[in-house]
């Protein structure tokens, strides 16, 4: 790219970039602007004239700017300037010549091109444009005035209002460039002042800084002069390393440090030598005598005429303690990496390069050390797959350790080989490595397989099905030839196979008998029996086996939980086989799992047997049940009903005397015919109550929707025209609609608001609510009877829907304690529910629902 256009601009160096970039965008700016005018000018031109010669040269001046934009392509930003300024100067010069006059348009564009020039040339050549407008402005005034010039029709227009408005929008163009690149010198003049007070501030801070770093620096540090040898100055790190006072060591020689003077003349030798010394090792003496490890730094410094010795020193006994510890660790380390059972190996993360690998190693995969000495795991094809060790070590990054990673990986052998693999990210000689121990499950993941697939013979179905299954799994586990699962019979002489597996296929249930069997011998073992079938003292019947080709037998009795032999399983082999650990193990869970289930069948056979008689005894029971109920309604109603009768007569005969002994009676005898009259008005209530409880359980319920909002105000009208002074706030909430029979949830309502009213009497103001409980969708509807009464003690809360009993004295609130108890009876004929809380004092609360379905 060619050099800026402004030579003269006091810039700084490295701002010319900057500059060429600014320039370059006003020069395409300019050059996009006089593309589009040009053309227009001459279209302008044109159609007020004709063809002119002005026409012509505007055009050619609009095909040179096009033409322009090949060099601005290629970098030449100065080039395409002069030529944009020339070209104009031509072009107006010509312009101005073709129109005859000085007035002409033209005139205006060349006072453009000055504001061109003012912009983009440097300061010789905006003064060589200017000397040249005006000189040609000079001479064809001149020559007009002498009548060379013959001036044009000067005809107005829209050509000359385009004209004008490209030379303003040329104008605008250059003189927003211009004030932008003034802006950006001041703002950069004011940066740089910023920077310069900055600077100077940060100078002052650093010298703080440097003091306070000194002061507090936690290395000893002392400043001698080298012309007196006394302290200049100290640190406190230095006076309590050293036993002496800052005060008692400035102006003064610095104490002896050195407790080996050929250390002193070491250190003194290599300051004359080189100026400096860099971690001299050293034992140093403190004012007690007592001695320390340190690295000693210092450096001699000249501050105008004065040379200075900077010295420090730092205390490493610590580190030294710290540097031993750590190579016993190391050893400890090496020690436990290398006679580790576990394979462990030490791995670049950047490349999986080996580091370390321990000898047993070689026992996961085959490797050796000499195998992975200095290879990538990549190299010695440990991985299946690139993939697979970016997977791992993705892992590992994120996470910085893994637990129990489970890959895959291939054996030196070349088999692939499942493992799990621990790893630790640690940090050796500034590379992330990968501490890895990594342990071969290959077994365990067959001994799992082989769990599984024990899990799945005994779980997936029950009864004989199960049998069935058990037996193809435990062949399959095993590797038996042939199993038996039976069921032995009451005196021990037969065997019912429940599943009987042959070769691997499935025969009919058979009765074998055990008489002169091998399964015989089986019966007095409490565990696993393993027998070689091959000797000929052993070979015996093995129903329904061929006894030649029988040559292992493995067998255990199944038990009753009280101990007695209720089955056998057993596993034959064609092949002599010696059952290991894993083998008797299979066994022993495939025999337990069976036994449970062979328990559990009998137990069904049991259970099902008496099921078979249930439902006759349930029906008997039911039957003598209802008929009890039925006989107890009627005694209760009958009872309750023929006591009325001599009630009456009794009521009747005392207001009788009444009315006879009128005038003649004492005070005592109208106490004791009150008492009597009160006794039978309780007499009567009680018997009323027990009636309408006997009435509950009589009859069948006619459910229906009930409104219990229109119920309740019925209810509790009845209750303010007995009572009718009475002033109680009552809120009903309002379209409460319950699944219930009519009559009954009337003489619900009738005993809990009825309740409600009576125990709020001594309430200043009363209140008794009303409402709706939400419930889920799909569940009864829950409503709730509230009030501040006198409330009940919740710990005799159980004793609220018992008959006859009531948790207040009749001299406090009369009533006879029939009325919670026919509530419950109601709800629950309903098949619903009811509870009730409350606290003395505070009032009580009864939930209660009428349930979805009746129940008679």
């Amino acid at each position: 790219m060619d050099n800026p256009i402004l030579t003269d601009d006091p810039l700084a160096p490295g701002q010319t970039g900057v500059i060429e970039r600014h320039q370059e965008q006003a020069v395409r700016a300019l050059l996009l602007t006089l593309c589009v005018a040009a053309p227009s000018i001459a279209a302008a031109v044109f159609l007020r004239d004709g063809a002119t010669r002005v026409v012509a040269v505007i055009a050619l001046l609009s095909i040179f700017l096009w033409a322009l934009w090949l060099p601005f392509r290629h970098g030449r930003i100065r080039l395409v300037a002069y030529a944009l300024i020339g070209s104009m100067l031509l072009v107006t010069t010509l312009a101005t010549a073709f129109d005859g006059s000085v007035r002409s348009s033209a005139v205006i564009a060349m006072m453009a091109t000055v504001v061109l020039a003012g912009t983009f040339l440097p300061r010789p050549g905006m003064i060589a444009v200017g000397l040249y407008c005006t000189l040609v402005l000079g001479l064809f005034n001149w020559l007009e005035q002498r009548g060379i010039f013959v001036p044009g029709s000067m005809r107005m227009g829209w050509a000359v209002w385009v004209v004008h408005t490209a030379v303003i929008a040329t104008i605008l163009v250059s003189v927003f460039f211009g004030r932008y690149r003034l802006m950006r010198a001041y703002s950069r003049l004011t940066h740089s002042l910023k920077q310069t007070l900055e600077t100077e501030a940060d100078l002052r801070a650093s010298e703080e800084r440097f003091r306070a770093l000194f002061r507090g620096n936690p290395a000893a540090c002392l400043v001698q002069s080298l012309n007196n040898r006394m302290v200049v100055d100290v640190n406190d790190a230095y006076a309590d390393m050293s036993g002496y006072s800052r005060e008692e060591m400035l102006g003064q020689p610095p104490p002896v440090l050195w407790a080996n003077p050929a250390d002193d003349k070491t250190f003194r030798a290599a300051l004359k030598a080189h100026g400096r010394v860099r971690g001299m090792r050293t034992l140093g003496r403190r004012r007690d005598a007592g001695l320390f490890e340190a690295l000693m730094y210092a450096e001699v410094v000249q501050n105008g005429p004065e040379r200075l010795l900077f010295v420090m020193v730092i205390d490493v006994s610590l580190e030294e303690r710290a540097r031993q510890a750590l190579q016993k660790s190391e050893e400890r380390f090496s020690k436990a990496f290398n006679f580790s059972p576990l394979g462990m190996s030490i791995t670049r993360m950047s490349d999986g390069r080996f580091m370390e690998v321990n000898p047993a190693k070689e026992r996961v995969l085959g490797y050796s050390q000499a195998d992975c000495a200095g290879k990538t795991a990549t190299e010695v094809g440990i991985w299946l797959s690139p993939a697979d060790r970016e997977d791992y070590i993705r892992r590992l990054r994120q996470d910085g350790h893994l637990l129990g990673y489970e890959t895959r990986m291939r054996s030196k052998q070349g088999e692939v080989v499942d493992v799990r693999v621990w790893a630790e990210t640690i940090e050796l000689d500034g590379e992330p490595c990968a501490l890895a121990f990594t342990i071969n499950v290959a077994e365990e993941k067959r001994q799992k397989a082989l769990l599984m697939n024990v899990a799945q013979g005994v779980s997936s179905a029950t009864g004989e099905a199960f049998f069935r299954s058990l037996a193809e799994r435990l062949a399959q586990a095993v590797g038996a030839h042939g199993v038996v699962i039976g069921e032995l019979s009451a005196n021990h002489k037969q065997l019912d196979t429940l599943a009987l597996l042959s070769d691997g296929e499935l025969r009919p249930p058979q009765t074998l008998s055990l008489d002169q069997t091998t399964y015989a011998r089986i019966l007095p073992h409490q565990d696993l029996l393993v027998e070689d079938t091959s000797a000929p003292p052993r070979r015996q019947s093995t129903p329904p086996f061929d006894p030649d080709r029988v040559q292992t037998l493995a067998g255990m009795v199944l038990r009753d939980p009280d101990g007695t032999a209720i089955g056998l399983l057993v596993a034959t082999w064609s092949q002599r086989q010696v059952p290991g650990a894993d083998t008797r193990a299979l066994l022993t869970i495939f025999g337990s799992r069976c036994n449970a289930e062979l328990v559990r069948l009998r137990r069904d056979r049991e259970i099902q047997k008496l099921q078979d008689t249930l439902e006759q005894r349930v029906a008997a029971r039911t039957e003598q049940l209802q008929y009890l109920n039925r006989e107890l309604d009627a005694f209760a109603y009958t009872v309750s009903h023929d006591l009325k009768s001599p009630l009456r007569s009794i009521d009747g005969f005392m207001h009788l005397l009444q009315e006879q002994m009128a005038g003649r009676l004492t005070p005592d005898d109208e106490d004791l015919l009150q008492r009597v009259a009160g006794s039978v008005a309780r007499m009567n209530r009680l018997i009323t109550d027990l009636l309408a409880l006997a009435r509950v359980s009589q009859g069948t319920l006619q459910r229906t929707e009930v409104n219990l909002s229109e119920l309740a105000r019925d209810v509790l009208r009845q209750e303010y025209h007995r009572d009718p002074a009475r002033e109680v706030e009552v809120v009903i909430a309002p379209g409460m609609v319950a699944d219930c029979d009519p009559r009954m949830a009337q003489i619900v309502l009738e005993n809990l608001l009825g309740n409600a009213w009576k125990y709020t009497r001594q309430q200043a103001r009363p209140r008794i609510e009303l409402s709706q409980v939400n419930t889920p969708p799909g569940e009864a509807p829950v409503f709730c009877v509230r009030d501040n009464g006198a409330g009940f003690e919740m710990t005799r809360s159980e004793r609220l829907f018992q008959p006859f009993t009531r948790l207040h004295s009749p001299s406090e609130f009369e009533g006879t304690g029939i009325g919670l108890a026919t509530v419950r009876r109601i709800i629950e004929r309903h098949g619903g529910h009811i509870r009730g809380e409350g606290a003395v004092d505070q009032g009580a609360c009864f939930w209660f629902s009428f349930g979805r379905q009746a129940v008679d």
